[in-house]
């Protein structure tokens, strides 16, 4: 047998729940054509993977690695900051938003040297703006219509299924299920960063269940939290809704980053419906007029309370502000002489300020990682290394689930580790030939050091490539060798079906 690539002696695990076992994986061309014991076979390449585990490669079911922030795939397409953590697939189009029109976008990717491979989901609030839908009111039932038909066309031209953001309540759930109905049709998921995560989190994933029932189609909740210290305690309740949800036979799961903080911007310290007040009042100017100023003011003292003080904002802007790069608000607030509140509303007028947001606790991550129905997930952009005010996850999320939460933690072995960073989201996204080893299969696979890997990003210094991912491959090229990016890339775009 003669090989392009042959990993000798590693310990397999493979993305199923099998236990890892020793043995040679060979591949030809962009598939595995063989496992186990490979002793006589030839190969162009041998890598020594003794003391290693070899996985299939990380598949990131929830980032935002499109062309719908400053990091996106077309402008950033070497991608070292996701595919230096073994993620060789990528799922964008979350949270209600994806480029368009989904084919075009398919095909400019095809023109750029992509590293890793791109599935994208159709975003709901990109189908609203192309329909024409004013922001601020529920959609006509032509407006529907024309929805239905740009959803079953995003199906046709390859996407994984539809997706929606954080959502206000004119956004009402026959909305949504009648413009998902073409895509359940077609076999396609429901993604949804929940209405809300904090105060009405239980709401909102009962929510998700009842849009499960009525579309009959797979729900998945997107980086699942309990946002703010008063509600910490409902984690119990959340995951006793998802468990409910699956009683009622709805095929319902989560994804979650591995860190408590999260990265969204500054007009988050709005509530939605004080948002959705504002812009029907003619936009962020009007949070200048002295009554709904007041009332803003009151909204963001209570929003505060939720995080638990304006310390727990740390500005990241996408684009360098050195006015801001990595201040608290509360010091800022402190350095320009202003009241946190009259400063955070400022900036909501300034727009384009993107924060960190401390809200969450490590104890309800641990007990998300453990639910069986709980896979991993960056949230992540593409960034380039070293520019701007990152989040760690951007570099660290799959070395730390696996390095913290599964080793040092022991939240699981090796074998649910890698099975919550690779079959799980494959089979979930309908992701062929991919997130197991198998002959046969698609050869993105990542060899990793059990003992060493871990995320070395952190809030204060952000921009650290992981420690122990020795080799990435993906579609049978080496695209990470020893820590060193490949000059050549590997990625290809993934259509549904594909």
């Amino acid at each position: 047998m003669h090989l392009d690539l042959l990993i000798r002696g590693g310990t397999l695990a493979d993305g199923t729940k099998a236990p890892a076992s020793r043995a040679d994986l060979g591949i030809a061309g962009d598939r595995i054509a063989a496992i186990g014991d490979l002793s006589e076979a030839k190969a162009a390449r041998t890598i020594d993977a003794t003391g290693l585990i070899v996985s299939p490669g990380f598949i990131d079911p929830h980032n935002h690695a499109n062309n719908e922030a400053a990091g996106g795939a077309l402008n950033i397409p070497a991608a070292d900051n996701s595919l230096r953590q073994g993620v060789t697939t990528l799922v964008t189009g979350n949270c209600g938003g994806c480029s368009w029109p989904v084919e075009e976008y398919f095909a400019e990717l095809e023109q750029v040297p992509i590293r890793q491979n791109h599935a994208m989901l159709m975003g709901m609030g990109t189908l609203r703006s192309q329909a024409g839908v004013p922001s601020a009111r529920t959609a006509t039932p032509e407006e529907v219509a024309a929805m239905q038909a740009l959803a079953a066309r995003a199906m046709d031209e390859g996407a994984l299924g539809i997706s929606t953001g954080y959502f206000p309540a004119h956004v009402t759930i026959d909305e949504i299920c009648d413009v998902a109905e073409p895509v359940a049709r077609a076999g396609g998921i429901y993604a949804s960063h929940i209405r809300n995560e904090g105060d009405g989190l239980l709401g909102s994933i009962e929510e998700i269940i009842q849009i499960g029932v009525r579309c009959q189609m797979p729900v998945q909740v997107s980086h699942i939290k309990t946002y703010g210290q008063r509600n910490w305690h409902k984690i119990d309740a959340a995951l006793s809704l998802l468990e409910h949800g699956l009683q009622r036979g709805v095929d319902i799961m989560a994804d979650r980053y591995p860190y408590p903080a999260c990265f969204t911007g500054i007009g988050s310290l709005l509530p939605m419906w004080a948002r959705s007040a504002t812009h029907a009042r003619g936009g962020w100017e009007a949070l200048s007029d002295p009554d709904w100023n007041q009332r803003v003011r009151t909204a963001v003292a209570d929003q505060f309370h939720l995080i638990g003080g304006p310390q727990n904002v740390l500005f990241a802007p996408l684009t360098p502000d050195p006015e801001l790069d990595g201040k608290r608000l509360g010091d800022y607030a402190a350095e320009i002489g202003e009241d946190p509140i009259d400063a955070a509303i400022a900036l909501i007028q300034r727009t384009g300020v993107s924060c960190i947001y401390f809200v969450m606790s490590e104890d309800n991550i641990e007990t998300f990682y453990r639910h069986p129905q709980v896979m991993g997930g960056s949230d992540g952009h593409l960034r380039v290394f070293g520019e701007g005010v990152s989040h760690p996850r951007n570099y660290g999320t799959f070395p730390r689930i696996i390095g913290h939460y599964g080793r040092d933690r022991g939240l699981f072995g090796v074998e649910e580790a890698v099975r919550k960073c690779t079959s799980m989201a494959a089979e979930r996204f309908g992701l062929r030939d991919r997130g197991v080893l198998a002959e046969g299969q698609i050869a993105d696979i990542v060899v990793f050091d059990w003992d060493r890997i871990i995320d070395r990003a952190t809030f204060e210094d952000q921009h650290r490539y992981p420690e122990g991912m020795e080799w990435v491959i993906v579609n049978g090229g080496i695209a990470v060798d020893r820590g060193e990016t490949a000059n050549r890339s590997y990625g290809r775009v993934l259509r549904r079906g594909e």
